[in-house]
């Protein structure tokens, strides 16, 4: 049954790929996509998580050599990334803060718990670094991990409909922001509509998780 489900992901993920190529729009975008289709097929066919979970195996696999690939585009983009160097890291700091104490603000705004909190706070931070960072401060790891996702999945899909919107073209921002409010999931969709954004968006991506990772533990006395 595993390979079955294996067969099922890899078939969804071109049928959402070919849609999302031929219709663009926030809800066809890959991974909202196949996220959504597969757990339809779940729930049609009656199986539950724990049946479909074996086949992630492999695509879990396939993970580090995918984020060791996105080193390509930023090698060959380095030179005007060095160039703008300073601004991005300005951009990162200011987006990562304003990431943390927004979250955190909007949960004590809905008396939410401070496990809730903590998750919210990590939430745009990669999620392996997410899960640990929540584990550190004593949260919910598996929670910061699904709202991590749910962050990145929502920050590819309306991300770039935002930023048409308010008229920012520049592939380079378009890619720096992406990455940093929505880590691997963002910088993919950054990458489909421009070498440079997609090379930003890995930059972006790897720094913000590496700040956040280093002043959450630092402002956490004061948040919470």
């Amino acid at each position: 049954m595993t390979y079955v489900w294996i067969g099922l992901t890899i078939l969804v993920y071109s049928l959402s790929r070919r849609l999302s190529m031929k219709w663009a729009s926030p809800f066809t975008n890959v991974v909202f996509l196949s996220t959504a289709i597969l757990i339809l097929l779940l729930l049609v066919t009656g199986q539950s998580y724990d049946a479909y979970e074996p086949a992630t195996d492999l695509i879990t696999i396939l993970l580090g050599p995918a984020t060791v690939a996105l080193g390509l585009p930023l090698y060959r983009n380095l030179p005007v990334l060095l160039a703008r160097a300073k601004r991005a890291l300005s951009a990162i700091v200011i987006g990562s803060l304003s990431t943390i104490f927004v979250a955190v603000l909007f949960g004590k705004l809905f008396s939410f718990t401070e496990n809730v909190l903590i998750a919210l706070s990590v939430k745009s931070a990669t999620s392996p670094i997410a899960l640990e960072l929540a584990r550190q401060l004593e949260g919910d790891a598996t929670l910061a991990a699904s709202i991590a996702v749910a962050c990145g999945i929502l920050g590819a899909m309306l991300g770039p409909v935002l930023l048409t919107w308010i008229r920012m073209d520049d592939p380079f921002t378009r890619g720096l922001t992406l990455g940093t409010i929505s880590h691997g999931i963002g910088t993919a969709q950054a990458a489909t509509e421009h070498p440079l954004s997609g090379a930003t968006g890995g930059a972006a991506m790897g720094l913000t998780a590496i700040f956040t990772s280093f002043i959450l533990p630092i402002l956490y006395p004061f948040l919470f």
